[in-house]
C-alpha cells in the first residue's frame, strides 16, 4: 500500500524542523570547557580587580583624612598641638611660643614677667646666642634700652615706667635655620625659662 499524499507531508515537514534545530543548538564543548564556565571566570577576574580598586581607594581617603587632621592639630605649625608655654622654676618668666614653624616665616615670642621681678627701674632680660643665630629679630616690643653681649649670649635691658607691674615683652622673630632649636631666656642671675621648636623647610 503506498502512503497516503498527506502523511509524507507531516513526515517531511517534522524532518524539517528537527534539522533547524540541529543547525541553531551549540555543541557542548563550544559553550563549556570541563569543569569551568567562562562566563563565571571573566565575572571573577572583574570583582577581584573591583576589590583591589576599592581598597586602594579606601587607603588613599584614610591617609588624606590623617594628614588633614594632622595638620589640623598644629604638627605643621598654627595649632593647638603647636601652641606651647614655658617658664622659669620659680616662676617669674613665662614664655609663650609655637613649637612647629617653617622656614623663613615670622612668629611672635611673648615673654611675660612678673611683678616681683619689676621692683626696679629696668628689667634685664638673657636671651641665648645660640636661638638668636637661628632667627632674624624683626623688632621687640617695648623697645630696649640698650643690648649687650655676655658671651655668646644677649642681654636685653628693657626701661618700666610703672615698676612692680607685670610686664609683657614680644619679639617679633623670622626663623631662619631648618632643624631643632632650643632656647633659654632669664631674668639676670635667675634660672632660665627653656623652650625648644622645630623648624621644616
Amino acid at each position: 500500500m503506498k502512503p497516503r499524499h498527506d502523511e509524507l507531508a507531516s513526515l517531511a515537514s517534522d524532518n524539517a524542523r528537527v534539522s533547524a534545530v540541529n543547525r541553531n543548538a551549540k555543541p557542548e564543548n563550544a559553550r563549556r570547557q570541563p569543569g569551568e564556565d567562562p562566563r563565571s571566570i571573566e565575572v571573577d577576574e572583574d570583582m577581584a580587580w573591583q576589590r583591589r580598586t576599592w581598597t586602594i581607594q579606601r587607603f588613599g581617603w584614610f591617609a588624606m583624612g590623617g594628614l588633614v587632621l594632622t595638620a589640623l592639630t598644629g604638627v605643621f605649625g598654627y595649632g593647638p598641638v603647636s601652641w606651647q608655654e614655658a617658664s622659669d622654676p620659680v616662676g617669674l618668666v613665662r614664655i609663650e611660643y609655637e613649637r612647629f614653624q617653617r622656614q623663613g616665616s615670622e612668629f611672635t615670642l611673648r615673654v611675660d614677667v612678673a611683678p616681683e621681678a619689676t621692683a626696679e627701674n629696668a628689667i634685664p632680660l638673657r636671651v641665648s646666642g645660640t636661638f638668636l643665630d637661628a632667627v632674624e629679630v624683626k623688632g621687640i616690643a617695648p623697645e630696649p634700652r640698650e643690648a649687650r653681649s655676655l658671651g655668646g649670649d644677649v642681654e636685653y635691658v628693657f626701661p618700666l615706667a610703672q615698676p612692680g607691674q607685670p610686664v609683657t615683652i614680644r619679639f617679633a622673630l623670622k626663623l631662619r635655620e631648618v632643624g631643632s632649636h632650643s632656647a633659654e631666656i632669664r631674668l639676670s642671675g635667675r634660672e632660665p625659662a627653656r623652650l625648644s621648636q622645630f623648624i621644616y623647610p
